[in-house]
């Protein structure tokens, strides 16, 4: 089949124009990746740059018939994508990852782990300090040394007399006593088994982060592309192979595997932002062109890498993969040296005062023994001056703070909290108070039940009951099942979240609020088995939803059996709004109860939901 002949950038359009005989393989792959660079450089602002750390973009701004042109990927009408060619053509994609890559963010580089233990063995300036101690302590040992040598070749070529060589012998035991072999090596024992303590605890936090990292499953990625006959052709990809211009679909419990533009989504669709801005609320998304002057981070029409989708399900464009995603942005951005921690730039400071201390000391020593009117020899001035100068290096301090560091990490790993630098142990007990802008910051993003109120057995009237989680097993008591059968059927049946059983373990999925029901009301209802065997119940089959939203407050599902007639309807939302459409809301007396039970929860700080 012919080719089309490659057409050169448009700032070259002057020049005479090539034939595809005139053009290398190479070339043609190089003038291809630069179009479509060209290409994806209208998705940014004028005024971006090529090594942008901000993340800037205006894809949320262009409708998706002008990202098909971009991308030159088909799109279908309705945005769907789910019937008919669509996608990214075989070859398209094949080169677009030729110049994009994979859709990974690039790991920060890392030093191998034995040079590491050299840096910590013989670098930093009070090793330095340590091992100039040794170095001396060995050249004095040397300089005694050699003076016994020749001594005792003197006294060989004089061949003295007996009491000559028992004067000889006993200069040399003391000069013998004046080598001391014993504390350069102790000191180099001490320097060398403190940086391996830290060396070891450090190698091991970083072993156990890269074991959890391996142990995260890479879940598959349902993408649409196009083949070299034109048709449709469902894949399932992994992330890394994702290029802007795929289409993917995404649903509930899903992990966003790149930042993606929604094409088409249900209504209530939401995602949860909190592991890029630390909101643990979730936050919904549409499908509308957002205005330019909206930024990315707050447009409704993006989802970004990393987040979880929480409710519905969508059809997306890819549009940024691996370190062009917002994500891979901030990892750009703390990819700068580490800075020295407090007990780091106390011990420096520590240490240079005692170097200075040091020197002075030793010589004001040099100075003393030169002017002493008592004749010495070069060795015992320049022992009496390394001794008076190293007896003010504190040699236990360095295995004294690295033991210490590391009885603090023990203490942090029985928290589940794994120290990569032990240093950073220090930082965190200098900490005495956290400031935060927003709950979802400092907590896990998950709720629980702490209450279940249902009325009593002559009516709201009468009042309510309260149930709560007993103290000891922090669970509600089996004795009380009965009574809660209807407001845990309820939960069931009106709730957005999910349970499956992954490796004997129940697991939920879902936005935090709609978890804590489900996993309050499978408690009740006796586990995930019996449940699934109410949901599987012609008469519980949902006919009808509509999604909980800001405007509403409130979710209502409608449930049944059309054909005979059995239809009935469960609503969940804000108190205020769910009451006014039941029928106690016409009973004053029993309206004054209720409303006095949840003031009352809700002075024990409690958010409270009515379901009907």
């Amino acid at each position: 089949a012919s080719r089309r002949p490659l057409v050169a950038p448009a700032e070259s359009s002057g020049a005479f124009p090539r034939s595809d005989s005139m053009l290398t393989n190479s070339s043609a792959i190089l003038i291809e990746a630069e179009q479509i660079r060209q290409r994806y450089k209208r998705l940014h602002p004028k005024d971006a740059l090529d090594d942008e750390k901000d993340y800037k973009t205006l894809v949320h701004t262009l409708p998706w018939e002008r990202l098909s042109a971009i991308f030159k990927t088909k799109i279908a009408p309705d945005g769907r994508c789910r019937n008919g060619p669509a996608g990214l053509k075989e070859e398209q994609a094949r080169r677009y990852f030729e110049v994009y890559g994979g859709n990974q963010i690039t790991p920060p580089k890392k030093k191998n782990k034995w040079l590491k233990l050299l840096e910590q063995t013989f670098l930093g300036i009070f090793n330095i300090l340590l091992w100039s101690c040794v170095a001396a302590e060995v050249a004095l040992i040397a300089l005694a040394t050699s003076g016994a040598t020749a001594r005792k070749a003197a006294k060989v070529a004089l061949k003295v007399t007996a009491p000559g060589a028992l004067h000889a012998a006993e200069e040399d035991a003391e000069d013998a006593q004046e080598a001391d072999y014993v504390t350069p090596i102790i000191l180099s024992a001490v320097i060398v088994m403190a940086a391996m303590l830290q060396w070891h605890a450090e190698q091991q936090a970083e072993d156990q982060m890269a074991s959890l990292q391996k142990m995260q499953s890479v879940q598959k990625v349902p993408t649409v592309r196009i083949d070299q006959r034109g048709q449709r052709m469902d894949i399932e990809l992994d992330p890394v192979n994702l290029v802007p211009g795929d289409i993917v679909f995404l649903e509930a419990g899903n992990r966003v595997p790149a930042d993606v533009r929604i094409l088409c989504c249900t209504d209530g669709m939401e995602v949860d932002n909190s592991a890029l801005t630390g909101e643990s609320m979730p936050e919904p998304r549409h499908t509308k062109t957002e205005a330019v002057t909206c930024a990315p981070a707050e447009a409704r029409n993006l989802a970004f890498f990393g987040t979880t989708v929480l409710k519905g399900n969508a059809s997306c464009l890819v549009h940024a993969t691996g370190d062009s995603t917002f994500l891979g942005k901030i990892a750009q951005g703390i990819k700068s040296s580490r800075t020295k921690s407090t007990l780091e730039i106390q011990i420096e400071h520590f240490i240079h005062i005692i170097a200075v201390v040091a020197m002075l000391v030793g010589a004001l020593s040099l100075v003393a023994n030169l002017m002493s009117p008592v004749k010495r020899s070069p060795a015992d001035i320049l022992q009496n001056s390394a001794a008076a100068l190293f007896a003010q290096v504190p040699e236990g301090l360095l295995p004294t703070v690295t033991i210490s560091l590391m009885i603090a990490s023990e203490q942090m790993a029985k928290k589940f909290v794994l120290v990569r630098k032990i240093d950073a142990v220090e930082t965190l007990g200098c900490v005495s108070v956290f400031c935060s802008d927003k709950t979802g910051t400092l907590t896990k993003g998950e709720m629980t039940v702490q209450d279940l109120v249902v009325p009593m057995p002559g009516g709201p009237g009468e009042g309510l009951q309260v149930f709560n989680r007993e103290a000891g097993t922090q669970t509600f008591a089996a004795k009380h099942r009965e009574t809660l059968a209807d407001i845990a059927l309820c939960g069931l049946l009106n709730n957005g979240a999910d349970v499956k059983m992954e490796e004997g373990k129940e697991v939920f999925s879902g936005s935090p609020t709609e978890v804590a029901i489900l996993h309050a009301s499978t408690e009740v209802h006796g586990g995930i088995s019996a449940v699934r065997t109410t949901k599987g119940r012609a008469e519980n089959d949902k006919i009808f939803e509509i999604p909980f939203n800001s405007e509403n407050k409130w979710m209502l599902t409608v449930h049944g059996l059309p054909s005979r007639g059995g239809l009935f309807a469960v609503l969940k939302g804000a108190p205020d709004r769910v009451l006014k459409y039941c029928t106690v809301n016409k009973d004053e007396i029993a309206s004054a109860k209720i409303n006095a039970t949840m003031a009352d929860l809700m002075g024990q700080a409690r958010r409270v939901l009515c379901i009907a």
